[in-house]
């Protein structure tokens, strides 16, 4: 009779072990990117790159904020159209590396430190932290202005 209570608990373990490892679903680092991609990829570029090199961090509304890739750079632009992002590291062919988003598509969240966090809409909405004078030129951006 004991060896049946060890046995059940041994049982109800293996079967907890076995539903989170089906339930484990491995996140694709260029999901945010991915998104992006659906709503607002562009074979155009830029007139002109005005802020190169960038440190852009990619997360979901609930995720925290992490980059694509180790060392991956953005050069970005913001004019009157948008927010134009460009990948610099390396993609899968079929994955275009510009988005282009529209400036009423962004909204300023909050800055933590001295990164600038936006919302862009996509479906899911896509998180991104900004730091520098790109995230306080387009949280500038993304205020209404008084009239």
């Amino acid at each position: 009779m004991e060896y049946l209570g060890s046995a059940m608990i041994a049982l109800a373990i293996l079967l907890v072990v076995v539903i989170a490892a089906f339930s484990f679903e491995q996140t694709n680092p260029l999901d945010p990117w991915l998104r992006l991609i659906q709503s607002y990829a562009t074979s155009r570029a830029p007139s002109q790159v005005s802020y190169v090199d960038q440190d852009i961090r990619f997360g979901t509304k609930s995720g925290s904020l992490k980059s694509l890739a180790i060392a991956a750079k953005f050069d970005a632009t913001i004019d009157d159209f948008g927010f134009w992002i460009t990948y610099k590291g390396p993609l899968p062919d079929e994955v275009p590396d510009t988005v282009k988003i529209p400036g009423t598509h962004v909204r300023f969240l909050a800055q933590k430190g001295s990164e600038f966090v936006f919302d862009l809409y996509a479906k899911p909405p896509v998180k991104v932290g900004l730091r520098g004078e790109l995230g306080s030129t387009l949280m500038e951006r993304c205020q209404p202005s008084a009239s």
